[in-house]
């Protein structure tokens, strides 16, 4: 995995640093230099370059700054405590996770693409979340788990894969606009997904506010008695 030149969420991340491998190259340099240029034939002449090595391995770390890896942290999903509902999740955790290895690839690629799937995969979790708290509504993300994701996978794998061709025709152009356009479809899409959840919801709170305006009302304490 690479390092990210962009911003990115670093919540999602964790720092893994590379030491730069350019200080042991400058070592060995030094000891060929030394070589040439000053026979070792003595203890002398050893503790000379062995305290020069110290010193650039010392010093030079800290001149020469490592490479960072952002590394995705395993997500972890949110628990119904049925078995049923928790495979399902389960699931859908495993589609989160192959998208934050995929964001690290898009971060290098185009970050407007990479932040439109961060938005994306917030939505699943947040779906997820809202399935593990209310397990009757998991029949009603069937088509989002058994079509919608897979889906999604398959397209930013071949955005990545068309991206990085050298040469770019016409028909490789007109696919990653294509997959460019069908995000912004796609967002709307699963914030409509999660909105469908709280539907019944909505019409039960409906109906009870209804019931209890009507009650207020008979009893004169409503808002409608007040005013006559």
């Amino acid at each position: 995995m690479n390092t990210m030149q962009n911003p990115i969420d670093k919540s999602k991340f964790r720092e893994k640093k590379h030491p730069s491998v350019v200080p042991y190259y400058l070592v060995a340099v030094s000891w060929l230099l030394f070589a040439l240029f000053c026979p070792m034939y003595t203890v002398g002449h050893y503790i000379v370059i062995l305290l020069i090595t110290l010193a650039e391995l010392i010093i030079l770390p800290r001149l020469i700054p490592p490479r960072i890896e952002y590394v995705p942290i395993p997500y972890e999903p949110p628990k119904a405590g049925i078995d049923e509902v928790d495979r399902v999740i389960e699931l859908g955790a495993d589609y989160i996770r192959k998208f934050d290895v995929i964001s690290v690839e898009l971060y290098k690629l185009d970050p407007n693409i990479a932040v439109k799937l961060d938005r994306i995969r917030q939505l699943m979790n947040t779906i997820f979340e809202y399935v593990a708290a209310n397990p009757d509504k998991l029949s009603r993300i069937r088509r989002f788990m058994n079509y919608y994701l897979p889906t999604l996978e398959k397209l930013m794998n071949t955005y990545i894969e068309l991206s990085n061709q050298k040469i770019k025709g016409e028909n490789i152009t007109k696919t990653l606009i294509g997959i460019e356009g069908i995000l912004d479809t796609i967002e709307p899409a699963f914030h409509r997904q999660l909105d469908n959840l709280y539907e019944e919801q909505a019409i039960d709170i409906s109906s009870d506010i209804t019931v209890l305006e009507g009650m207020l009302d008979s009893e004169g304490l409503g808002k409608t008695s007040t005013e006559l």
